[in-house]
């Protein structure tokens, strides 16, 4: 029968999602890491199934204001990676690359986005490719769209483009140590409940 919703996903198949969240994070440290030309260290990641609204409250709440980036899945696994940005995350990640100040993120310039959005774009692959190689699948991201806006707003995205959507996803607090600075984003994992029927099949998990 399979899943036929994320909300009643057993407890195997939820540590599965957090061994992802997991291996994901490890491989866009390093990523970042090549990006950036220096050292970067990773907390292990707080990783949660959640509903839409207690995300918000993870990042400060609907009203507060961040750099959302979408990344759409598509091929034998479909959906969404979400990437949430806070000012302090952003304003380091520009000033690795060159001096700039930003004290708000009505600041940051085109320029100051293809920036975010390479990083995006790479650590989001990190994490896909370990997906496609822990279950032998084809996974094809579409390039990195950026978002100014509230957090409530930008976790409307993904609602807008797929209609199967379970409530809940997977939240991955990333507490990140660039330089010296210790700063965190947050990476949210959106599936198609089919998808996710296919992920635990090709894990091997009864479905």
């Amino acid at each position: 029968m399979g899943v036929t919703d994320i909300n009643k996903l057993d407890d195997m198949q939820l540590s599965v999602l957090t061994e992802i969240g997991n291996i994901g994070s490890g491989n866009a440290a390093t990523a970042l890491a090549t990006l950036l030309n220096t050292f970067v260290d990773i907390e292990i990641p707080n990783i949660h199934l959640l509903d839409f609204d207690d995300v918000s409250e993870y990042l400060g709440g609907a009203d507060n204001y961040a750099l959302g980036l979408t990344v759409t899945l598509d091929g034998d696994i479909q959906g969404m990676m979400l990437q949430v940005i806070q000012k302090e995350f952003a304003s380091k990640l520009i000033n690795t690359f060159y001096e700039r100040q930003i004290s708000s993120l009505d600041d940051i310039t085109d320029m100051d986005l293809s920036v975010v959005r390479e990083m995006v774009n790479i650590t989001t692959a990190a994490y896909i490719n370990s997906i496609a190689k822990m279950t032998n699948t084809f996974i094809n991201i579409t390039p990195p769209k950026d978002c100014i806006d509230t957090v409530g707003n930008i976790l409307a995205i993904p609602s807008q483009n797929f209609t199967s959507l379970g409530k809940k996803v997977l939240f991955i607090d990333e507490r990140f140590c660039i330089s010296g600075t210790r700063i965190k984003s947050s990476m949210i994992l959106i599936l198609e409940v089919s998808s996710m029927n296919v992920l635990f099949e090709k894990l091997g998990l009864p479905i």
